[in-house]
């Protein structure tokens, strides 16, 4: 695996860098899918490290979780976006609020207490394409059009499906 004094490693011509909060615990953070013992349950968790090798989780309970915790429910495949001044996770849900898979989101402003999105889920299954499962979020904003790539399972089985803010060519 190359290193940043490897001969083939290149200067990055762009760096993302976010500022962790302090209260988080550790300079590296990373949301994960947890599943409990017992009936089918995902929630999602978070660990923080100092050295990304070790890592210890942050709190007793998961900062996501959905539905009723004795029946099946998934919440999984986060994925984080800051905005502003907001933390945003995408991520998906199974068994909690309709038939079939679909992506939404939660906010925070220190990565450790969430606000859940309670309006109009962000991607549902609605065509052929996708009308068993529409989940699994990838969202990137790219010259004002917000690209959500996601997981589409329907009648041509499984594949990556795009939704945009806006028609594009």
């Amino acid at each position: 695996m190359p290193t940043p004094a490897h001969s083939s490693a290149r200067r990055s011509t762009s760096t993302t860098r976010w500022r962790i909060p302090r209260a988080c615990g550790g300079r590296f953070v990373d949301f994960y899918n947890a599943k409990q013992k017992g009936v089918w349950r995902e929630t999602i968790g978070m660990a923080v490290s100092d050295d990304m090798l070790n890592w210890r989780r942050v709190g007793d309970v998961p900062v996501i979780s959905n539905g009723d915790p004795a029946k099946f429910a998934i919440s999984g495949d986060p994925m984080i976006r800051r905005i502003g001044d907001v933390w945003v996770m995408f991520y998906f849900g199974c068994g909690w609020q309709r038939s079939g898979a679909f992506d939404t989101f939660a906010c925070s402003y220190d990565l450790k207490h969430w606000t859940k999105w309670e309006g109009k889920l962000l991607i549902e299954p609605s065509e052929p394409y996708d009308a068993t499962y529409a989940h699994k979020p990838w969202v990137i904003k790219h010259n004002g059009v917000v690209y959500h790539f996601y997981c589409a399972v329907g009648n041509k089985g499984r594949g990556i499906a795009l939704a945009t803010s806006t028609k594009v060519r």
